[in-house]
């Protein structure tokens, strides 16, 4: 197994990496030094300040989701129901969601939360489902 080095200026800047490193003299010459690694740094992000890789952040979760992921959240059975209600609440909330600007929606909206809550109420959802449906 190969060993794996870090090249780093003085203020602890990724030059580069790899499995073969100048020697120290001739990087001080540059103004540079060689930090061993302990693996394969590929996919992994630098910190300069601590001068190690690290794994990425994870992304947020998207609070903002197209429509058609949204329906997808819901069980055949619970959409079923939904759309036959005929619960002006639940009518106007399917409505309002077939005529979202762009087909996008943003979880944290009112009207969305607003919505599953009603659902919740009307006992078309269990709160645990609406829940689920509307953590993004």
């Amino acid at each position: 197994m190969a060993t794996w080095y870090a090249v780093v200026d003085a203020n602890g800047n990724l030059i580069s990496t790899g499995t073969t490193v100048a020697d120290a003299a001739t990087l001080s010459a540059q103004g540079y030094s060689a930090i061993t690694l302990t693996a394969d740094p590929a996919g992994q992000v630098w910190n300069a300040t601590t001068r190690t890789f690290s794994a990425p952040p994870t992304p947020p979760n998207p609070t903002k989701i197209t429509v058609l992921a949204f329906i997808k959240r819901f069980v055949p059975t619970e959409y079923a129901a939904i759309a036959a209600s005929t619960d002006p609440q639940v009518m106007m909330f399917m409505l309002e969601l077939q005529h979202a600007p762009s087909g996008i929606i943003d979880l944290t909206d009112t009207d969305v939360t607003n919505g599953l809550a009603y659902l919740v109420s009307v006992n078309l959802l269990t709160q645990a489902r609406a829940t689920a449906i509307g953590t993004p």
